[in-house]
C-alpha cells in the first residue's frame, strides 16, 4: 500500500474536520541525512503505512520552500513531524520519532479528532488542574531522558543548544543537588565548549550543528542563543566555581557586542549571516576577509534577552562597564519601540517600529526591566515596567484568565507549545513583579494562567523548561531582599551588590529610599529611618537583616537552604 501523500494546502485542515481525522505533516529538507533515514525506517514501515492510511491525512512539505509552516510548526529540527488538528493545533509533535511511538500518537489523535479521550487522557481530565510537586520532577525526568549520554545536549539528530533547558537543568540542580543532572550539566558545557557550536576564533556560539557531536555548525549567529549561552556559562561557572566556563560567557558576552550592536541605534541587531568559508578561517586568515553582514534587524525580544544577559555578565564577573551598558540599551530599546498604554513594537529597522501585537515581546521586556530594576535599583524603569504589565493583563489574558499569543485574539494561530512557552514567561514576570510591586493580585492571575496547562505541558517534554521555571516560582516562592538605604549611599549600594551577585538559583531584589519609597516600605512593614540594611524575605515574611554586605551572601545562601528544607 502506498501513501497518498498531499502538499500543503489549507483545506486539508478543513478535510481533517469533515474526516475527523488528523492531518500528519512532515517538514523536510532536501540536504538532511537524518530525514531520509526516518523515511526508509519509520515511513517504509507497513504497520506505520497501515496506520496512517487508515486514521490520518497525510502532508510532506519542504521547509524551505514553506518557511512559514516551518516557523510555525518545527520541533526544533528535521524533519519535524506533527499531528494537527484541524484547527491546526498540535496534538503531536517531535523530530523523526521512531515507529512505535508515532503508532501509538496517530491512533491517540484519531480518537481526540473524532472526540474521543484516549484512555489516560479521560483519566487526566477527570482530575482538577492543578500546579503541584509533580510537575517539576515530570520536566525534569523529560530532561534525563533525552539527554544524550555520549555527547552531551538533547536529542541525537541535529544539535541546537537550548538555552532555557539548561537553564532548567541550572535551577533544578541547584535546588535538588541531584547527581544526575549534574553529569548533564558538565557533559553539555564542556561539549559545547570544545564543539563546532562554539567559534573558538572570535568567541560566540552557531544557531545550531547538523551533527550529534557537535560538528558541522550552520554558521548562522543569533542575539537570542548568543545571549541565551553567554547567561548559562556564566551561571555555571559561578555555581560551579569553574574559570573556564566563565571565561567561555565572557567572551560570548564581548564577541555578542561587537557582532551585534549597532552603535547609530543602540540596539543589538537579531542576527548575523552565515559564512562557512569565513568560520572555516583563523584569526589572521579571517582580517583579510569582510566580517558576515548583520541582519538589519532589531527585534524587541532579542534585545530584552540581551539586556538580562548583560546584567548577569556584569554582576558575576564584577564589571561595570556591562551593567551600564544593559541600562543603555534598555534605554534605546523603551524610546525606540514602546509606546506607553500601547506595549512594545515587535522589531526595528533602522528607519521605524514595526508590529505590535506578540506576547512574547511585552513579556521579554518586562522581565528585562524587573532585571534592570534589580541589579541596578534604577527606579525609572519601574513606570515602564508597570505600563506593560498592565498593557499584558489588559489584552493578552482571555476571559478564561489564559495568556493568548497575540493582541487581535488569534490565540491558537501558532504552535501550542510556542503559547504555552511564552505565557510561561508572561506568568514569571507577573509572579515577581508581584513581590516587587507589592501587589499580590499578579500573582493570582499568573497562577490561574499556569493552571491551564497543568496537563498539556507533558506533551512536549523538555521543550517546557520555562513553564518548570514559572511553576517553581509558584511552589517554592524565590527570596525576595530589600534594600532599605538612601540612593548613592556606599554601604546601600554594597548591600545591593552582594545580594546580586551571591549565587542562588532564584531571587528577586529591590532598592527602596526611604526618602521616596515610605509608602512601599510601609507595606512591607519596615522602618523607614536608621542604617542601610537587606531585608531578606521567605514567603512575604521577613526572615532576616544584614547591616554588613560581607555577611550577607552567608545570610542568602543560609536562607536558601531554609527555603528548600535543607
Amino acid at each position: 500500500m502506498a501513501l497518498d501523500w498531499q502538499d500543503w494546502h489549507d483545506e486539508l485542515l478543513q478535510r481533517s474536520g469533515e474526516e475527523q481525522r488528523p492531518v500528519l505533516l512532515v517538514l523536510n529538507t532536501g540536504w538532511g541525512r537524518c530525514g531520509a533515514d526516518f523515511e526508509h525506517a519509520v515511513l517504509n514501515d507497513e504497520r506505520v503505512i497501515d496506520a496512517l492510511a487508515t486514521h490520518a491525512i497525510t502532508a510532506r512539505v519542504d521547509k524551505d520552500a514553506r518557511p512559514e509552516l516551518d516557523a510555525r510548526y518545527n520541533q526544533g529540527g528535521w524533519p519535524s513531524v506533527v499531528l494537527l488538528d484541524s484547527e491546526g493545533e498540535v496534538l503531536f509533535g517531535d523530530t523523526a520519532p521512531g515507529a512505535t511511538v508515532l503508532l501509538e500518537q496517530v491512533q491517540r489523535a484519531a480518537l481526540r479528532c473524532r472526540g474521543e479521550n484516549p484512555p489516560d487522557d479521560a483519566e487526566r481530565a477527570a482530575t482538577e488542574a492543578l500546579l503541584d510537586e509533580t510537575i517539576p520532577p515530570a520536566i525534569e525526568r523529560a530532561l534525563l531522558a533525552d539527554f544524550d549520554d555520549r555527547h552531551g545536549g538533547f536529542g541525537t539528530g541535529e544539535k541546537f543548544p537550548h538555552p532555557d533547558a539548561l537553564d532548567y537543568a541550572l535551577l533544578r540542580h541547584a535546588e535538588s543537588r541531584n547527581a544526575r543532572l549534574h553529569e548533564i550539566l558538565e557533559k553539555t558545557f564542556s561539549k559545547i565548549a570544545k564543539g563546532g557550536l562554539h567559534d573558538a576564533v572570535d568567541g560566540g556560539f552557531f544557531r545550531y550543528c547538523g551533527r550529534r557531536d557537535w560538528s558541522r555548525p550552520h554558521t548562522e549567529k543569533l542575539l537570542e542563543t548568543n545571549a541565551g549561552l553567554a547567561r548559562n556559562f556564566l551561571e555555571m561557572g559561578q555555581m560551579q566555581g569553574r574559570a573556564d566556563f566563565l571565561a567561555v560567557g565572557e567572551r560570548t558576552i564581548d564577541a555578542m557586542l561587537r557582532d551585534f550592536f549597532d552603535a547609530d541605534m543602540g540596539l543589538l541587531h537579531s542576527g548575523v549571516d552565515p559564512d562557512d568559508e569565513y568560520y572555516a578561517l583563523d584569526a589572521a586568515g579571517r582580517r583579510t576577509r569582510r566580517t558576515p553582514n548583520r541582519s538589519g534587524r532589531m527585534l524587541a525580544d532579542g534585545n530584552a534577552r540581551a539586556i538580562s544577559a548583560l546584567l548577569i555578565a556584569g554582576a558575576v564577573l564584577s564589571r561595570t562597564d556591562l551593567t551600564q551598558r544593559a541600562v543603555a540599551v534598555g534605554e534605546n530599546l523603551m524610546r525606540k519601540l514602546w509606546r506607553r498604554g500601547k506595549g512594545m513594537y515587535h522589531s526595528h529597522d533602522g528607519q521605524q517600529p514595526q508590529l505590535n501585537c506578540y506576547l512574547r515581546d511585552q513579556a521579554e521586556v518586562a522581565r528585562s526591566l524587573l532585571h534592570i530594576v534589580q541589579f541596578t535599583g534604577d527606579a525609572r524603569f519601574l513606570a515602564p515596567l508597570e505600563d506593560l504589565i498592565e498593557h499584558i493583563a489588559n489584552t493578552f489574558v482571555d476571559a478564561n484568565g489564559e495568556f493568548t499569543s497575540r493582541a487581535d485574539g488569534q490565540a491558537r494561530v501558532g504552535r501550542r507549545d510556542a503559547q504555552i512557552l511564552e505565557g510561561a514567561v508572561a506568568a514569571e514576570v507577573f509572579l515577581r513583579a508581584s513581590m516587587l510591586l507589592g501587589r499580590p493580585s499578579l500573582s493570582e492571575v499568573a497562577t490561574r494562567a499556569l493552571e491551564h496547562h497543568a496537563q498539556d505541558f507533558r506533551r512536549y517534554g523538555y521543550a517546557m523548561a520555562a513553564y518548570g521555571r514559572s511553576i517553581e516560582l509558584v511552589l517554592h516562592p524565590p527570596l525576595h531582599i530589600v534594600v532599605v538605604g538612601e540612593q548613592g549611599d556606599p554601604v546601600a549600594d554594597a548591600l545591593l551588590k552582594a545580594a546580586s551577585t551571591t549565587y542562588l538559583p532564584s531571587r528577586v531584589v529591590q532598592w527602596l529610599d526611604p526618602a521616596v519609597d515610605a509608602e512601599h516600605l510601609e507595606r512591607l512593614g519596615l522602618p523607614t529611618d536608621g542604617r542601610p540594611t537587606a531585608y531578606v524575605f521567605r514567603d512575604r515574611v521577613c526572615a532576616g537583616e544584614h547591616h554588613a554586605p560581607e555577611t550577607l551572601p552567608q545570610g542568602l545562601r543560609d536562607a536558601n537552604d531554609r527555603r528548600l528544607g535543607r
